[in-house]
């Protein structure tokens, strides 16, 4: 029964309003936009819930931005209210599955209506989603911005100009709001805000010109009036003004925002993905991945599994590829909670060869299918108690995997300092299994006072795993006015990209420096005179530098290798011709050569 009781209730989240009038009376039309990350609005019918009197709506369709509903005629009360809105899926239209929301309770208030007109609202998948209004009497411009690596500045923001709120002073941005959160978990954020010129316009930076995030952007003059010009913004990094990372097209910004891929190599700064030696390949992925490795219990199978993300095979035809090559270990950032960079170490057996092709494999190995008969997991979970619990507490867990039953054999905790820890076992067989719990001290009377069920988020490709919960506040001790939120968890989706490696064929640069005669000739004039009849001056010798795109400076490694080109007799006059030979780690070879000239004075 406690289950079901908290399962209802639903979590208010505040709306963003900016720039719209208020009225006391009359009546208005409202036409609410909703956006799905995956923009599938096939698999079932999405329906609103809690408008105008009615207990919930199937979509009226679909456009451009997402599926729509209309609400007409909804009579503006003289004091403002809210009104509710969820976007849950609506199996043929028989009511709303509720296990399927969309998005939390979005609280939509009667404050954005005006008499006769139509305010277009515009809501984005995710728990944490508000709404955003459009001035019924302005063209508008709703700005979307994500950060794959969901690393949001506190200041990030916008600067504006010509619009209808006064325009703020420069480095103090105008912070954007919490439009949604994306399937990878990470918040997106907006922010609308309603043209007053034509030159209106506006950027999205941190507070000075160094963290700008894009050029000026500006509404699309044909936007209709009422409605918003929706603007897609990725983090491309800072001092990024060609707005190659704006989009109007919500397809590109999606591929380039919510597409998992592996990041291309870059000279300048040597980052991405590349092969910096024959046996060490550097990876960057374009979102950070959850790290198993701090939380393990066991951290050798930790790494195991890290490593398991990996292969690295030659190619050797359209599509086909030899054995994966061995690898010896993959490093990367131990005590990181999240990862996007490694270094995959090969076995030096299995070096690479820069005459050949290789391609870099990356896949979490999450399931998507069912096992065909369900195992079971070992989970653990260590939880931080309140420093006002009582000593002599005995802790449990309560939850789908017990029949919901308080103190319940091997449910409960054991204590050491101030931690307690549980472990026991639940069957999964499907990709994922989520099993809902909460703490207690025994019953139901001394639960935590947390605002919904915690949940267990179990994938089917491991044997153990472990949580770590804290609880703040206990029902019956000193319990606020207001519940605490439960941390969120939420299924993954398999991540997997390739990238054909970028190996180092380019040989070291050799670059003469003295003496000045010789700097920047060619070999043929490249002439150092040499006194005839006297022992060879060592001081003759050139100086020269060697630069190699990989391995830096291989000045040290130059040497003049045995032959034709690596004598001198100063007894006899002619010119004696030197070569210079260095070689970088991958075997490219670099000679140079010059001129010792034997003369008579």
């Amino acid at each position: 029964m406690k289950k079901v009781l908290t399962a209802l209730v639903l979590f208010v989240t505040a709306f963003t309003l900016f720039g719209l009038k208020t009225q006391a009376a009359g009546t208005g039309n409202l036409v609410v936009h909703f956006k799905a990350w995956d923009v599938n609005y096939d698999y079932s019918e999405l329906g609103s819930w809690g408008w105008n009197g009615t207990s919930g709506k199937v979509k009226d369709g679909v456009d451009s931005f997402g599926a729509y509903w209309n609400f007409d005629n909804i009579a503006i009360p003289d004091t403002p209210a809210d009104m509710g809105f969820i976007a849950v899926e609506w199996p043929g239209g028989a009511g709303p599955n509720w296990d399927k929301k969309l998005t939390g309770d979005v609280m939509i208030s009667t404050s954005v209506l005006q008499d006769g007109k139509t305010t277009h609202v515009y809501v984005f998948q995710g728990t944490n989603a508000q709404a955003f209004a459009a001035d019924p009497d302005k063209v508008n411009v709703l700005v979307v911005y994500y950060d794959p690596a969901n690393a949001y500045e506190e200041t990030i923001g916008v600067h504006h100009w010509g619009m209808t709120v006064a325009d703020p002073a420069w480095a103090s941005p105008k912070p954007f709001g919490t439009a949604g959160k994306a399937l990878s978990g990470y918040d997106v954020k907006g922010i609308i805000l309603a043209g007053q010129e034509s030159w209106a316009g506006l950027l999205v930076y941190a507070g000075s010109d160094a963290t700008k995030k894009t050029g000026d952007i500006n509404p699309v003059a044909e936007t209709p009036v009422g409605q918003a010009d929706v603007v897609y913004v990725v983090n491309a990094g800072d001092a990024k003004t060609d707005n190659t990372n704006v989009f109007r097209n919500y397809e590109d910004f999606a591929n380039e925002a919510f597409s998992f891929k592996l990041k291309p190599f870059t000279a300048e700064g040597m980052t991405g993905t590349f092969a910096q030696n024959p046996t060490d390949i550097y990876v960057e992925t374009s979102a950070p991945i959850t790290s198993p490795y701090p939380t393990a219990l066991d951290k050798d199978a930790a790494r195991a599994q890290i490593e398991s993300w990996f292969s690295v095979r030659e190619k050797t035809g359209e599509n086909t590829y030899g054995p994966a090559l061995e690898i010896e270990r993959v490093d990367f950032a131990l005590s990181a909670t999240t990862l996007n960079t490694f270094v995959v170490v090969l076995k030096d057996s299995n070096k690479l060869d820069n005459t050949k092709e290789y391609e870099v494999f990356f896949d979490l190995g999450f399931p998507e299918d069912p096992l065909p008969a369900a195992k079971n997991v070992e989970v653990t979970l260590k939880l931080t108690a309140p420093a006002n619990t009582p000593s002599d507490a005995v802790l449990s867990v309560a939850g789908a995997f017990n029949g919901w039953t308080p103190g319940s054999t091997g449910y409960t905790a054991t204590k050491e300092g101030n931690v307690y820890t549980v472990t026991f076992e639940v069957s999964v067989q499907d990709a994922w299994t989520v099993l809902e719990y909460k703490w207690t001290r025994g019953s139901w009377d001394n639960e935590e006072f947390v605002a919904s069920n915690r949940a267990l988020v179990i994938p089917n490709n491991v044997d153990e795993i472990m949580f770590e919960d804290t609880v703040e506040v206990w029902k019956d001790i000193e319990a606020p006015e207001n519940k605490y939120a439960a941390p969120v968890r939420t299924t993954t989706p398999n991540l997997s990209a390739s990238m054909l490696l970028v190996m180092d064929t380019d040989a070291p640069e050799l670059t003469f420096i003295s003496p000045a005669g010789i700097v920047g000739k060619p070999a043929a004039e490249r002439i150092i005179e040499v006194e005839w009849g006297k022992p060879f001056d060592q001081n003759l010798f050139p100086g020269y530098r060697v630069i190699d795109d990989r391995d830096g400076d291989l000045t040290p490694l130059v040497f003049v290798p045995k032959g034709e080109f690596s004598k001198i007799d100063t007894s006899k006059v002619g010119d004696y011709t030197i070569m210079l030979q260095v070689e970088d780690k991958w075997g490219n070879v670099t000679q140079q050569t010059f001129i010792f000239r034997v003369v008579k004075k």
